[in-house]
């Protein structure tokens, strides 16, 4: 796996300009129901977050692909099992299998909107999700808002993990950059302290002074 994602980096650097499309294809990977599972998508997506955090990437397309990839990956396991879903599985699912299955689309008719939205930020549920919410009939205007509005979160939580990792590396090639860095930041952890044990002086004094009933 470390050799695949250091040999994806290494192309994405010197193709910069098909970034956009692989963070499309990526996250639309990611989002199919079962090939999610067989992808190291999100692997790769972290390693994109990086050469954005390195400044080797525009964050912006990169952003937009996977958003865009992730709604049409859901789009189509959703249509897919809404059209053919409910035979593949009187077909194929064998017996064991069916009650959870059965609990599964219970689910989803409770919940609906929130199952498929919150579906997303979970690793095996995202990868079905969408093949659920499609067999149990979830209507397709519900879907799609809890599609679009997950999908707009998703994407920058799949790319800031690897953002903030490119940073602080960038950081640790600029001595003079990170020792400002940190002394900003210990300057505003000071002041934090400093305020907060202000207020508990203050409350204590209040209590003291304060007339006895």
């Amino acid at each position: 796996m470390d050799a695949i994602i250091a040999g994806f980096e290494g192309w994405v650097r010197e193709h910069a300009a098909w970034a956009p499309l692989l963070a499309f294809l990526l996250a639309l990977l990611e989002s199919l129901p079962g090939i999610g599972l067989l992808v190291p998508a999100t692997a790769l997506l972290l390693g994109l977050g990086v050469l954005v955090g390195q400044e080797i990437l525009d964050p912006w397309p990169v952003l937009g692909a996977v958003v865009l990839g992730g709604i049409l990956g859901d789009a189509i396991g959703y249509w897919l099992c809404r059209w053919h879903g409910r035979g593949l599985v009187q077909r194929w699912l064998p017996r064991q299998h069916r009650r959870n299955y059965a609990r599964a689309v219970l689910l989803f008719r409770r919940w609906g909107w929130a199952a498929v939205f919150f579906g997303r930020f979970v690793g095996p549920v995202r990868a079905f999700a969408p093949a659920i919410a499609g067999v149990s009939g979830m209507r397709h205007r519900s879907f799609q808002l809890a599609n679009c509005g997950s999908a707009l979160l998703w994407a920058p939580l799949m790319i800031l993990p690897g953002l903030v990792l490119g940073q602080l590396g960038t950081l640790l090639e600029r001595p003079l950059l990170l020792g400002a860095v940190l002394l900003v930041a210990g300057l505003l952890a000071g002041g934090a302290w400093w305020l907060r044990r202000r207020q508990r002086v203050a409350g204590a004094l209040a209590l003291a002074t304060r007339p006895p009933r």
